[in-house]
């Protein structure tokens, strides 16, 4: 599991171990877990109560925080990948990130060191509306990415939408990264 090269069948993938257990991939049978942030709340486009999203974004910062201590980037953070614990169970308010089919190394195994950066422009691998600026440039990436995405998804969360939602066409993904990079924080 460690290499997370594993097939995604009747699996998600989650990293959220119960608070004071030892750090640890689990994985649940996709039955195992509740709806996601996306089916739960945005599919309609309204926005969330801010102490909502507030509540999100510490447990989302948490459970990032463990993926990057164990090594790894999620690659695809965005609302449909964290998922609520089943209805009816103990864990069904708990908050839990799924699908690490894009997930890569952000540390090398034997050298503890940042892994080598690398840009293959022609190369995209995630969702446009939620990726890092890296992402869309085809970098190597770090933890920041995953970051950043989680500030677009919480963002979206907050208002129910995002400034470049809605760009088709096949320079999709450049014209919103060029739209990322020129977009104020205000």
């Amino acid at each position: 599991m460690a290499s997370l090269q594993l097939t995604q069948r009747l699996l998600w993938f989650a990293i959220c171990p119960p608070q004071g257990s030892p750090r640890r991939l689990l994985c649940y049978e996709k039955d195992m877990l509740g709806p996601n942030l996306w089916d739960a709340w945005c599919s309609d486009g309204r926005p969330m109560p801010l102490t909502k999203v507030a509540c999100i974004a510490m447990e989302a910062i948490a459970i990032l925080e463990r993926i990057h201590l164990k090594g790894f980037v999620h690659g695809d953070v965005k609302p449909e990948n964290f998922v609520l614990g089943r209805p009816g169970t103990a864990d069904e308010k708990k908050l839990f990130l799924v699908d690490l089919g894009l997930a890569s190394r952000w540390k090398g195994t034997s050298s503890n060191q940042h892994v080598d950066y690398d840009q293959k422009p022609d190369i995209f691998r995630g969702t446009v509306r939620y990726a890092s600026v890296h992402a869309h440039l085809g970098r190597t990436l770090s933890r920041r990415d995953d970051l950043e995405s989680l500030a677009y998804t919480l963002v979206y969360l907050l208002i129910g939408g995002l400034p470049w939602q809605g760009r088709e066409g096949d320079t999709k993904s450049f014209r919103v990264c060029r739209e990322k990079m020129s977009t104020s924080p205000k």
